[in-house]
């Protein structure tokens, strides 16, 4: 596998994992509290956040794996020359983070992180900022990194 392409799919693996480890805080915040069963215990705990927001978390981070992966796998099919595909990777790479902080800080600003102001979900903060400025540019670099592929050459199938 090319090397560019490798790397991408290292981050969205790196991703599912995180995604699988959210799966907890999202089985958390539904139970109220830790639950190590089958074990017979449990800790009373009101977990940062909330359901939706760890759901989102969990759900989104595996999209963002296979998104990443899948990606991956097309990038060392495609005819480009190196420097474009390190392009397309970083971009997606980009994007994968910029989701994540957008999914995890969005959970705990009023207006959702959908804008660096206030919106109709609610007011300006400084999560919402930490969860919109780095979505927002990963989401600029992802649709550049998708333009870069349509415009690539595929190659034969083996």
């Amino acid at each position: 596998m090319q090397p560019e392409a490798w790397l991408l799919v290292r981050h969205g693996l790196a991703a599912l994992l995180v995604a699988l480890i959210c799966g907890f805080g999202l089985v958390w915040a539904l139970i109220g509290g830790v639950s190590l069963s089958p074990l017979p215990v449990f800790f009373e705990w009101a977990i940062p956040g909330t359901m939706a927001g760890w759901r989102t978390l969990h759900i989104g981070m595996l999209t963002n794996g296979i998104m990443a992966i899948a990606l991956g796998l097309v990038l060392n099919k495609v005819g480009l020359p190196a420097p474009r595909k390190r392009f397309v990777a970083l971009g997606t790479i980009i994007a994968i983070w910029g989701n994540f902080a957008f999914y995890f800080f969005g959970m705990f600003a009023a207006n959702r992180g959908l804008t660096m102001g206030a919106n109709a979900q609610g007011p300006a903060s400084l999560a919402g900022a930490l969860a919109f400025v780095p979505a927002i540019i990963g989401a600029i670099t992802l649709m550049a990194a998708v333009w870069v592929l349509l415009g690539a050459k595929g190659s034969e199938p083996e």
